[in-house]
Formats: structure tokens, C-alpha cells, sequence
């Protein structure tokens, strides 16, 4: 078959890309900013306990020592105060709720318990070095045993129902007749680790007026948080970054470093930059939470299932609320069945407390079905995409609402013919290449359509330029481009003429750069503020008696071509902007659409969808699994520009990868430090383990989610591939491996 070409908008070059490749795009911590000093943290050696005494006297001794912060002397803001202000969802993301240096508690190895500034970095961590802490050690709650008692069981998680259930699981369950399957899959610790590693640069005016140049996903998220902080007027605290160096989830929220970094220079009168260390990114701006996940699942013996239950068992901290939906975001939504029940307990431990990661909930969720799908499929003997069609859901199997625009069928269809899966030898370990094993596996991969609010600004030039301006964030994917090619779109106005400019809080409101929302959610703002200047036009032409359009009604006049607006219902009679600006005498005009939520539509279910096809390749006398090909197929509604589109799920599928053969925080269970604190330890995928990954779009645009018609595609990527990669293995070598990373020990065991 052929995928639908009208969903594959053109492929653009990346419009920062001759910044970034020069190395003139600036991140936040590259900025130059006057006297700006140096801070670097020092962090707990143990996971709990109370401070009894920090000596500091040597390090403040140290040369160029500015100030040494600890609890004892550190501000606490006003919290009387802040809290006057409403919080809204909007006002900021903050995961970790205790103010870093508030009091002598320890509550996890990594925290933050005092903070050395001095003039340059070199002399601010050699003096860090020589603070000495004292602690009154207790015994800390390090795994889900240890912390049984005080397990939890959600309801909510940000308004999301998070045990979610249909019908009444138990008699399928139990009946004989029926095929059956339990089994536990588990996920470890992973940490983001991304290329740029957070920082912050605070610079005070005064004690009322405060300049942030921050790495993170949410400009004015960080804007509100620290106004309310400091009992500040939001338009004096300004948010500057225009570049992210990937983020992957760990900059969506406020951390400690970023209330340090505005304390200290507070405190010593100028700007202070805290660049987190690396070694911190594993402990101070949060982790994947590790997962056990228990799938029980009842099929009859021609495999539609009867009864789907998916309990999930996760990790949170002593100072912070994290749920991870693993079975709400997977087993909730994706296949029909007349009964499921899931189930998510948390269990609270003295590690930091876990964030977002990409696709979280989703991607470890995704993981445990997809493979306790797979064995299913073995147990059935049914061929593994032929036992997902016979559970093809249409409607939410939950919500019981037809799904907006869904076309996974198409992406089986396409991603099996590219492939070659008719091919496949059904019996595991029987494909070999020579002396090699070879194994092909495939999973669905699915991530839900999200819009948040935003607005944006557009300006128009009597040179035929324009300018559009969105406090939204480019993590690397590539939204710059994207925003641009929707501003030209929607405005009329050729590519090559169109600056979209973001990273900044002075610009109108854009929400997180998270859930896979900003292009759908940015996108229809850049719709509404298009609309808002053709109708600017339109007031101007009318008004002038030498306009074709003189003395018409506005509402009938709208865009009927590029640079051009005339009537609806008459395209020929029509204006171009350039001659209704020279005429008006004006050399550019400028609009500003409005802040409002979006419309919930209750009526439909909006999801995208994709399948992936993975063949390992394995030398049986030393199991390092190889990924040998890839090829993945999305439904993600309309691709804006295909290129970045692209270049996203190649990212999410070595991501991926990564999560199915590597990626594992290990900590040390004396001192619950993580003992894989660094990129030599800690395992990410390098080329030479990822091989061509051959990437399609199917379906069509979903005008029922936005006018723009695309669905997110930052997450998908990321969701299913493990599940394919270790359904590979298993049918290379017959072994199942339900414990990820999939390392060699576990296929020699």
C-alpha cells in the first residue's frame, strides 16, 4: 500500500540549523552576563537522617568565596505571601515540593544540603570540597518491600483517573476454558541524561525585578513559579531560553537548582550561575520511576480476549507526588475487551523524587502489554499482528467513544509489508543468518493527543515579512521549523519570510513543552492569530475606496490565496496585504489572539497510533543482542513538516533501544546514591548499535482535534519499541526476558 502523501507536509531544513551547527545558538547558561559568579552544590552521602553540624569555615576561607549557603543561613521565602497568588496549572510544574536548604532533614542521598558560591567555578567547587557535614543517620526506605506500608493507591493523577476499570475481570480470569496468561515485567531506574544538562542564571534588579536565563521546558512556567516565590509582579520576572539542548521531560519542572540559583544571587548582590553537574542530573532533576508490572489477560482460543488486568508498581519520595500511569495510558486504551481493570500503587522511598520521562506511563506501559501480548500470541498460536487485529478497538475501549481518526490497521499493513514479516518462521530460535540467531518481534506503539492552552502574536510588514511569537520551547525536535511552516500556512506568507520566535516569557502564552502538545496546541494559537490579522486586513480594505473591497462586510472577507484576502464566496474579488498596507499607509500591523482553554469534546477519544517491526540478530555462544533492522509506521494526523517529524521518531525508537538493551540506574543499597552517576556507567545506544530504522506516516489529517490536523509525535516514538526488541529476542532464542535491560547474563542464565 501507499501512505497518504496529503499528510506529509514539505521537508524543510531546519530553520536553526546554521545556529546551532556554527555554534551561535545560545543556551541558557552560554549567555554572558555581567559579574555573573559561580555556584556548585554540595550534596547528602546518605539517603536519610538530620543534619547536626556543617563546617564551613575553610571553604569560606577558600579564594574568591563569596558565600557558603546552608539551612542555617539560607532565606526561606515567604510562603504566606506567594500563596495569595492563585496557582493554576499554568503557574508553574514543581515535582520536588520541599524548598531546597529549609531544614536539617535528609529525605534522599543527592540532596542538596548547602550551596558554594565564589567568582569562578573552579574555586566554587574546590571550595564545596572542603565543607564538612555531619549527619544523625536513620534507616532509610529504599525498595517497594521495605516501603509495603506505606503503599498507596492513587486516584488521580493530573486529572486523569488513574484506575480506571470495565466490567468485572475475575470470572475470566479464572475460567479454565479459556486461554490464560500472568506474567511480571519490570523496568529499572532510568535517568534522562540529555546533551545540555539544566542550569540557571539569576541576575536581581533591585529586590523587585528578577532576569532568569534558564534551561527548561516551560518559560512561563518558571515565570509564575518564582513571581509567586518572591511575591514578585509576574512582568518582573523575565524567562529567557531560546534553545534547549534536549530535555526529554527532566526541565518541565522547577527544581532546586533553579530556587538556588535565584537565592544566592539574591544574597550576594550579583548574578549567579548554577550549572548542574552531571553527577547531580542523576539525583537533583528527577528519573523514570522503575516499574513492576503484573498482565493478566483471558482470550478464547481463536484470541479475543475476554478480560484484560494490569497492576503496576511504582516509586515516589518522601518530597514530591509521582504517579506513573502505566496501565491507565496502556491497557485502558488500546485493545477491546469486555472487561479490564488496572491498578497503580505507589510506594513512597527515600530516593528524589521521580519526573517526567518520556512517555511516562505510556512507554512503560506499553512495554509490559505489548510483550505479555506476544506470549499470548505464542500460547494461541496466532500470528502477532493477527492477534491485535482480532482485538482492534474503534471505540475507547473505556470511554466507549469512537476515536477521532485512527488508521493502526493501515500501519500493520504497511509496516509488515516493508518488513517482510509474511516471511517470519513462527517457531522461536528457527531463523538464522549463518551462525547468527535471528529473531523478528513487533509491537503496537500509541500516545495520547493533548492541547493545553496558548496564544500568540503575529506581525505583518509592508515588505511582506512576517514575525510570530509564542512563549513555547524547540527541545531539539525541530519546533522552530514546525512553527514556521504553520505561521506561513496559516498567515499566507512565504516560508523563507516568516521568523517564528519563542523561549522568551515576554511572549505570549505557551504552555510546556511536554505531552507531545506544542505543535497541535502552538499550531491552532498561530490558526487564531492568523484569522485575527486577515480580519485586521479586512477592516483596512473595506474602509478604503480604492480596495476591491470597499464597503464589504469583514466576517464575509477572509485569506482566498497567499498575501492575498477577498470574499468567501467570490475569491476573484480580492486584495493583497502588501497594497492594503501601502495604501493605509502603514508599514506593518500587529495582533494578539486571546488566552482560553481549549474545548473539551467528550465525544471522541483522540489518540495516534503506530506500529514498530524489529529484527535482533544474536551469536548464541556470547548473547549480546544486535538490533539489526527497524521499520516503524505512525498515525499521528497530519505531519507539519516531515523532516523534524521524521528525525523524532528516529529519536524515540533508539530511545527505546536504549530502554530495551542499556539504559539502568543502579543504586548502592547502603548509601542509595546512584552508583551509575555518569555517562561512562550509565549505558545509552551509540551508532554503532542502531541500524537503519525505516520510518512511514499513514492516515490522515485529524481536523477533529485541531485545525491544524496534527496530533503530537515528540512521545510515540518511544512507546512499543522495547516491547519489540524483546519479543525479537525471544523468538530468536526462545527465552523470555521480562526484566529490562535485556543484558547478556539474562539470556546465558
Amino acid at each position: 500500500m501507499t501512505p497518504n502523501t496529503e499528510i506529509l507536509g514539505p521537508a524543510r531544513n531546519r530553520v536553526d540549523g546554521p545556529l546551532k551547527v556554527t555554534g551561535r545558538a545560545k543556551y541558557a547558561v552560554e549567555f554572558e552576563v555581567p559579574r555573573c559568579v559561580h555556584a556548585w552544590p554540595v550534596v547528602s552521602n546518605l539517603a536519610k537522617g538530620t543534619i547536626t553540624a556543617i563546617d564551613s569555615k575553610a571553604a569560606e576561607s577558600a579564594p574568591g568565596v563569596l558565600k557558603v549557603l546552608t539551612h542555617q543561613n539560607a532565606p526561606k521565602p515567604d510562603e504566606a505571601k506567594s500563596k495569595k497568588k492563585e496557582v493554576t496549572r499554568a503557574s508553574g510544574i514543581r515535582i520536588e515540593d520541599r524548598n531546597p536548604l529549609s531544614d536539617d532533614q535528609v529525605h534522599y542521598a543527592g540532596q542538596y544540603v548547602a550551596l558554594v558560591v565564589a567568582q569562578t567555578l573552579e574555586q566554587a567547587r574546590y571550595a564545596a570540597s572542603l565543607v564538612r557535614v555531619s549527619y544523625a543517620p536513620e534507616k532509610p526506605t529504599l525498595t517497594m518491600a521495605e516501603a509495603a506500608e506505606q503503599a498507596q493507591e492513587p486516584k488521580k493523577n493530573q486529572e486523569e483517573n488513574v484506575q480506571p476499570k470495565k466490567g468485572d475481570v475475575n470470572p475470566a480470569l479464572a475460567n479454565q476454558s479459556l486461554v490464560r496468561l500472568r506474567e511480571t515485567y519490570s523496568t529499572p531506574t532510568e535517568t534522562h541524561n540529555p546533551i545540555e544538562m539544566s542550569g540557571t542564571i539569576a541576575a536581581w534588579e533591585g529586590d523587585d525585578k528578577l532576569t532568569v536565563w534558564n534551561a527548561t521546558q516551560f518559560v512561563k512556567g518558571v515565570q509564575s513559579l518564582l513571581a509567586r516565590t518572591y511575591d514578585l509582579d509576574l512582568e518582573n520576572v523575565r524567562v529567557i531560553c531560546p534553545f534547549v539542548g534536549g530535555a526529554f521531560g527532566c526541565k518541565g519542572a522547577v527544581w532546586p537548582h533553579e530556587l538556588l540559583a535565584t537565592m544566592a544571587a539574591k544574597v550576594v548582590g550579583v548574578p549567579v550561575k548554577f550549572h548542574v553537574p552531571r553527577k547531580e542530573m542523576f539525583t537533583a532533576t528527577g528519573h523514570r520511576t522503575p516499574t513492576s508490572q503484573t498482565l493478566a489477560l483471558a482470550a478464547t482460543h481463536d484470541g479475543k480476549l475476554q478480560a484484560m488486568q494490569h497492576v503496576s508498581q511504582t516509586l515516589t519520595s518522601p518530597v514530591g507526588e509521582w504517579t506513573e500511569s502505566c496501565g491507565a495510558r496502556s491497557t485502558a486504551v488500546m485493545y477491546a475487551s469486555p472487561a479490564i481493570r488496572v491498578e497503580e500503587i505507589v510506594y513512597p522511598v527515600n530516593v528524589a523524587t521521580p519526573t517526567f520521562m518520556r512517555a511516562p506511563g505510556e512507554c512503560p506501559g506499553v512495554y509490559a502489554l505489548e510483550c505479555a501480548l506476544d506470549e499470548l500470541s505464542y500460547l494461541l498460536q496466532i500470528d502477532p499482528v493477527e492477534l491485535r487485529l482480532t482485538n482492534y478497538a474503534d471505540n475507547h475501549p473505556i470511554k466507549d467513544v469512537p476515536f477521532s481518526a485512527k488508521h493502526l490497521k493501515e500501519a500493520y499493513q504497511l509496516g509488515a509489508e516493508k518488513f517482510g514479516w509474511s516471511k517470519r518462521s513462527a517457531q522461536p530460535g528457527s531463523m538464522r543468518d549463518s551462525e547468527l540467531l535471528v529473531g523478528w518481534g513487533m509491537a503496537t506503539c500509541t500516545y495520547p493527543a493533548h492541547k493545553m492552552a496558548a496564544a500568540a502574536k503575529a506581525i505583518l510588514r509592508a515588505d511582506g515579512s512576517a514575525t510570530v511569537q509564542c512563549a513555547t520551547h524547540d527541545l531539539g525536535t525541530g519546533a522552530y521549523t514546525a512553527f514556521t511552516q504553520i505561521s506561513s500556512e496559516q498567515l499566507g506568507v512565504p516560508f523563507e519570510k516568516v521568523t517564528f520566535e519563542l523561549g522568551k516569557s515576554d511572549y505570549p502564552f505557551g504552555p510546556v513543552a511536554g505531552g507531545s502538545n506544542s505543535t497541535g496546541t502552538v499550531g491552532t494559537a498561530i490558526h487564531e492569530v492568523a484569522g485575527l490579522l486577515h480580519q485586521a486586513l479586512a477592516v483596512l480594505a473595506t474602509k478604503d475606496p480604492k480596495s476591491p473591497l470597499h464597503n464589504l462586510q469583514p466576517n464575509e472577507i477572509a485569506m482566498v490565496a497567499p498575501g492575498r484576502i477577498g470574499l468567501k464566496n467570490d475569491p476573484l474579488k480580492s486584495d493583497s496585504y502588501a497594497d492594503i498596507l501601502q495604501r493605509a499607509g502603514k508599514e506593518s500591523i500587529a495582533v494578539e489572539s486571546k488566552l482560553e482553554e481549549p474545548e473539551e469534546n467528550e465525544k471522541m477519544a483522540f489518540q495516534s497510533w503506530g506500529a514498530h517491526f524489529c529484527e535482533v540478530k544474536i551469536d548464541p555462544l556470547l548473547p549480546r543482542v544486535q538490533v539489526t533492522r527497524v521499520v516503524t509506521v505512525i498515525d499521528c494526523g497530519r505531519v507539519v513538516t516531515y523532516k523534524p517529524a521524521r528525525s523524532q521518531i528516529l529519536g524515540g525508537v533508539v530511545m527505546g533501544i536504549g530502554m530495551a538493551l542499556h539504559e539502568e540506574t543502579a543504586y548502592d543499597p547502603h548509601t542509595g546514591l546512584p552508583a551509575t552517576a555518569n555517562l561512562a556507567d550509565y549505558h545509552v545506544p551509540t551508532n554503532a548499535d542502531i541500524p537503519q530504522i525505516d520510518v512511514h506516516f499513514v492516515g490522515e489529517p485529524d481536523f477533529a482535534f485541531n485545525p491544524i490536523g496534527a496530533r503530537g509525535i515528540g512521545e510515540i516514538g518511544i512507546t512499543g519499541i522495547a516491547a519489540a526488541v524483546a519479543n525479537a529476542v525471544y523468538h530468536a532464542t526462545g527465552k523470555r526476558v521480562r526484566d529490562l535491560p535485556i543484558t547478556p547474563d539474562k539470556l546465558l542464565s
